[in-house]
């Protein structure tokens, strides 16, 4: 190159190739490696995750400088040794990110110690909950809403509560339903879930008596002629009418009530076969082509007041959510709780709150 006076200019020799190549995967890795770490389910964690990122981007930029100025030189010392050149540039780019990643470590800490307080508020939360339940009556709650939070760590499955009564729920592939050992279905005019799906999933005249039982027929012919079946087996029957009133596709009756002659039902001891169950069951159906992404469990044997309810809701929660973490290939995408009362309701979120698996975000 020629300058304005006709005196050679130094020429600038030109990236290879190959350093172009590895700055680009340098930098491309450490700005991924820098997104991945920011995410906020890794919020207690960024420091540690984010320094293998400094790394990259300062070898990154000592490539690409001491690449375009060969003949440049940098030198210092750091903790008694002597540092030149690219070294000597990356450290001091490192030293920089280190003072900056500080920040960082601070913020982690504090995440960490605000987590710990809202678990403990949720506990609090839960023990009140459980204090009206012995003082207050519960009240039912007339709206049907939703309220789910993702697993941390993975976009595939989240967990939540359906509040109100199951007749008002629709779009819900899956119904559970808590059924006892001999997997007779309530009578349709008891205030029970299983009720509420023989009737609405049966054919009825045109002043509403039921005339065609439909669900009970299939849950008699699935049983074989068995009189009983396991704490905890599910025996899964079509929707019958619920398929086009609420977009139901599969009913699972779960034994989750055991029946004692002059004693009544009591709750099963294993909640959480039944829950993990419910849900292998769902999937190797959705394996076979059913398309079942969403399922709404009832709290199992609760129905009769002899059971503790915060137990319940925290033993179905931490049984679906293990089977999250030992299948996360799991083809179900939502579970929710159903909360017929307030009450109910503000025990499944406490749970929810309380779960360290979840982003609950409060």
């Amino acid at each position: 190159m020629i300058d304005p006076q006709g005196s050679k200019a130094e020429e600038m020799p030109p990236l290879s190739p190959l350093q172009l190549a590895i700055t680009a995967i340098l930098t491309v890795a450490g700005v991924a490696l820098q997104m991945w770490s920011s995410a906020p389910s890794r919020a207690e964690r960024q420091y540690a995750l984010q320094l293998p990122s400094v790394l990259l981007y300062s070898l990154a930029a000592a490539l690409f400088l001491f690449s375009v100025f060969p003949d440049s030189l940098t030198e210092g010392k750091a903790l008694g040794f002597g540092l030149s050149g690219a070294a000597g540039f990356a450290a001091f780019l490192m030293l920089i990110s280190f003072t900056w990643l500080a920040k960082t470590r601070r913020r982690d800490e504090l995440t960490a110690q605000l987590k710990k307080v809202q678990r403990e508020n949720a506990a609090l939360r839960g023990q009140l909950a459980g204090e009206r339940l012995s003082g207050e009556e519960p009240r039912p709650l007339a709206q049907s809403t939703r309220y789910d939070v993702p697993m941390r760590g993975s976009r595939r499955h989240r967990i939540g509560v359906v509040t109100g009564n199951l007749a008002n729920v629709l779009g819900i592939d899956v119904w559970v339903n808590p059924e006892n050992t001999r997997m007779e279905m309530s009578r349709v005019d008891e205030p029970t879930i299983s009720a509420a799906i023989r009737y609405h999933g049966g054919r009825r005249d045109d002043a509403g008596h039921l005339v065609d039982d439909a669900i009970v027929k299939e849950l008699a012919e699935r049983m074989n002629g068995r009189q009983r079946v396991s704490a905890g087996q599910v025996v899964v029957t079509g929707p019958g009418e619920l398929l086009e009133s609420h977009q139901v596709r599969k009913i699972v009756h779960v034994a989750a009530v055991e029946g004692e002659p002059g004693s009544g039902y009591r709750q099963v001891m294993d909640l959480a076969r039944c829950a993990r169950n419910i849900l292998l069951e769902v999937d190797q159906i959705a394996e076979a082509g059913e398309p079942l992404r969403s399922v709404v469990v009832p709290l199992l044997g609760t129905g009769g007041g002899n059971s503790d309810l915060r137990h319940t809701a925290n033993t179905l929660l931490a049984a679906i959510v293990g089977y999250f973490e030992a299948h996360p290939a799991s083809r179900v995408r939502v579970v929710y709780l159903l909360a017929y009362t307030d009450v109910q309701e503000a025990v499944c979120r406490t749970a929810l709150g309380a779960r360290p698996e979840l982003s609950t975000g409060t």
